[in-house]
């Protein structure tokens, strides 16, 4: 027996809001998504980061520590070592998505107060 495995797209249903709908020009009615932060403006931090944990790393399993132990060392050293980097990393990601760099206020549960 043969299956037919067609399906129809959502943007070929009627009184979809898919491309289909706003390829005819009408203005969609949700609102517009923040657009997403180029990651690329992080890339020098994170591979300084990890490159960072790949010595601590080999430093480690060249003195003989055992395996796991050298991992989570290594992920405690590099993160208090490279912590003025993820500082800038930060701020070049906010800078970078148009937001003001520095402090600002955050409740405990993380949301951003300062902007009501």
């Amino acid at each position: 027996m043969a299956r037919n495995n067609t399906r129809k797209s959502p943007a070929a249903a009627p009184g979809s809001k898919g491309r289909a709908a706003r390829a005819g020009g009408r203005p969609s009615s949700a609102p517009s998504a923040p657009s997403a932060p180029d990651l690329r403006v992080q890339l020098p931090y994170f591979a300084a980061r990890i490159a960072a944990l790949i010595v601590v790393l080999a430093v480690l399993l060249g003195l003989d520590v055992s395996p796991v132990l050298a991992l989570l060392s290594a992920l405690v050293i590099t993160g208090v070592l490279t912590y003025p980097v993820g500082r800038m990393q930060r701020r070049a990601a906010e800078r970078a998505a148009g937001r003001p760099a520095g402090r600002r206020g955050t409740s405990v549960a993380g949301r951003d107060v300062s902007e009501r």
